[in-house]
């Protein structure tokens, strides 16, 4: 069974169950058993930090209770989850299907604001003041799309040069897909003289800790016209993590689908 959740990130502790935490798989695991009456494992296609959000997470599980419509176990589900967290979408797969493994690309994108302090955006973007040069930002952006080695993006120790990850057979290598820099329509309803609502759309075949909020400090140096727009190659090549951008909060972060079969990345 697949199902597509979506989570406020605020109150919890990354998508990952962990101990004594509150995080996503975690509650949706304890709804699953109110419904089947057992608990049922949960695999998510896409692990993601305290305070990141998601509208398009994937969760696979068993399907114990193929008596239910699709819609019924939705429902039921949402009835026994918490106001951050709902299900939106249920559907039966074929027997072995994995949100994770048979995951194609995932797709974020990152939400940033250039004026005056929004109290209705705060904990779903980054707000800074100054503004920024979206051109340059995405002329930077698309010099990412192919097949590079990531590690200067790449968090948690994992783009230091002789890293854990970098011994395994993939190490840092990932193949972007789509990223491009564009303004959004901020939904509190401010006008163009208030401020930009910029945003970040990224689609890869993988991504590192912390690869698309390092992507985001990048593109907002160069868009600040504080580093070239060569920056970008430059990170590429040196390959490592502590010659690379600041981390942006993880706050202007979504997961905003999972990629499967067929589905075109390029799709918006």
């Amino acid at each position: 069974m697949k199902l597509v959740v979506a989570y406020d990130g605020r109150a919890f502790f990354g998508s990952q169950r962990q101990a004594e935490k509150r995080t996503v798989q975690g509650e949706v695991e304890r709804a699953i058993e109110e419904v089947v009456g057992f608990h049922v494992p949960a695999y998510l296609a896409g692990r993601t930090d305290q305070g990141v959000h998601a509208v398009g997470q994937v969760i696979s599980l068993a399907d114990h209770r193929p008596d239910l419509a699709n819609e019924t176990v939705r429902k039921a589900l949402n009835a026994n989850l918490p106001d951050d967290l709902a299900v939106i979408e249920v559907e039966r797969r074929p027997l072995g299907f994995h949100a994770r493994y048979d995951a194609r690309w995932r797709e974020y994108r990152y939400r940033l604001w250039t004026g005056v302090r929004q109290p209705l955006a705060a904990g779903f973007v980054w707000q800074r003041p100054g503004a920024l040069d979206l051109d340059a930002m995405n002329a930077a952006a698309v010099r990412l799309i192919g097949t590079h080695d990531m590690a200067s993006f790449a968090g948690g120790g994992e783009g230091v040069p002789g890293s854990e990850r970098q011994s395994r057979k993939r190490g840092t290598v990932r193949t972007v897909l789509v990223c491009e820099v564009r303004r959004a329509c901020p939904w509190w309803g401010a006008s163009e003289q208030d401020g930009t609502l910029v945003e970040l759309r990224i689609a890869a075949d993988g991504f590192l800790p912390r690869m698309v909020r390092s992507i985001t400090g990048a593109l907002v140096e160069i868009g600040r016209g504080a580093r070239p727009l060569t920056w970008i190659d430059e990170l590429l090549l040196e390959r490592d993590r502590r010659l690379g951008p600041m981390t942006a909060p993880a706050r202007g972060l979504t997961l905003w689908r999972v990629g499967y079969d067929d589905d075109d990345p390029r799709d918006d």
